[in-house]
């Protein structure tokens, strides 16, 4: 009788794997957003709605967490995690806010290139968060290091096109330069923002594995 009256955790490796999930489809529509440029206007409206859903789950995360004695892992890495989801979705939605304001008719492909490969990166966080909740050894350092090297390369040529392009200089022109220039600079955000959710992650793993 007595273990039944103990208090009982919060399902929080849930939780965060429900977010993982969300993140992870906020990911794939922008994907599908740089993919299909006509459909840009409903797929951003898409991403807004996962994140209202995700900001929600943000704070029943940490309410619980706040009402709990007993937790499965560390308070502090649960928090962490939840927070670095959180912010990597909010990077996401800022990200699509900004190419559905910006009307490109044309996606240039170090863009797209980027956004799956970012996209892959957390489809690996969802790997290591389930080897986190069934305390499994689930270490993807070296796979997610290539990664992240490819989405740097990717950055790189992207932003190298910008300035070698040999074409008149017109205000149009200048314009565009400038979107795209945003953009990227956006994409390095996102990108930074997985890498710390994957290493805080990886932290979690190291300690509770």
């Amino acid at each position: 009788m007595f273990p039944a009256l103990l208090p009982k955790s919060a399902p929080f490796f849930a939780m965060l794997e429900e977010q993982n999930s969300l993140l992870r489809r906020m990911a794939g529509l922008l994907v599908e957003m740089l993919d299909d440029v006509a459909n840009m206007d409903h797929i951003h409206k898409e991403i807004a709605f996962l994140e209202e859903e995700a900001d929600v789950l943000h704070s029943q995360i940490i309410r619980d967490l706040s009402q709990t004695f007993i937790t499965p892992i560390d308070r502090e890495d649960i928090l962490r995690i939840n927070q670095e989801q959180e912010e990597c979705m909010d990077c996401l939605h800022s990200l699509s806010t900004r190419l559905h304001i910006f009307e490109f008719t044309r996606i240039r492909f170090p863009a797209l290139q980027m956004a799956r490969t970012i996209s892959a990166m957390l489809d690996m966080s969802r790997l290591m968060l389930e080897g986190l909740t069934h305390r499994r050894d689930c270490h993807k350092t070296r796979a997610f290091r290539n990664l992240r090297g490819e989405c740097d390369m990717l950055l790189a040529v992207g932003l190298a096109e910008l300035l070698d392009e040999q074409q008149e200089i017109t205000v149009p022109q200048i314009m565009q330069t400038l979107k795209w220039s945003q953009a990227y600079e956006r994409m390095s955000i996102l990108l930074e923002q997985v890498n710390a959710l994957a290493e805080t992650i990886e932290e979690a793993v190291l300690k509770n594995v």
